[in-house]
């Protein structure tokens, strides 16, 4: 099952073995409450190393978002597409124009049902889907509708966030799955759902 998952994410991720593991693996995204940019929002292993960090050029995914790893190198791209009837944010590999898949929102701001699927470069169909409930950071990532690829779930609000300023929110991603295909996608969710 989860063997599946990690053949279906794109090869240029899988490139480097920090980012798949054969356990569960527990990341923390940390973001200031009032700005998502400039080092503020960040995503780090259990242990508190940062495995990822945003870089923004412009405004908050409006033009280019790039994800760097914990050595300043850049892991993704991410843009939105300016004219769609969805909202579509295609993912490059590093700062290249070698597209890896686009996100967008399957049912154009229904309220009812907010889904967005993923579709791989290398596929025809959606291969994930996003659904959940964005806005408190309770959402999954799914495979095929069926498997769990990464959950994202909420931390207890704390003293601590308080006064630092700071959301914390955690990941959950399942074995065999790409760190940073998972930090690409919450990062589009959090744009998505800071935007509103």
């Amino acid at each position: 099952m989860n063997m599946a998952i990690m053949q279906s994410i794109p090869l240029s991720f899988r490139g480097n073995p920090k980012v798949l593991l054969a356990l569960e693996v527990k990341l923390t995204v940390a973001k200031k409450v009032l700005e998502c940019n400039n080092g503020n929002f960040v995503i780090t292993d259990s242990e508190g190393h940062t495995l990822f960090k945003l870089d923004q050029k412009k405004v908050f995914l409006r033009e280019l978002a790039v994800l760097r790893d914990d050595g300043d190198s850049p892991v993704v791209s991410i843009h939105k597409k300016k004219i769609s009837l969805h909202n579509t944010y295609p993912v490059y590999k590093g700062e290249s124009s070698e597209e890896l898949f686009t996100v967008w929102d399957k049912n154009m701001r229904d309220a009812a049902e907010l889904t967005y699927e993923i579709q791989l470069e290398s596929e025809s169909e959606p291969t994930f889907q996003v659904k959940g409930d964005f806005v408190p950071r309770n959402y999954q990532i799914n495979f095929k509708e069926s498997s769990i690829a990464a959950e994202v779930a909420m931390k207890h609000f704390s003293l601590t966030s308080m006064i630092t300023g700071r959301s914390n929110y955690g990941v959950l991603v399942s074995p065999d799955v790409d760190q940073a295909f998972v930090a690409a996608v919450v990062t589009i969710m959090e744009a998505i759902h800071n935007e509103n």
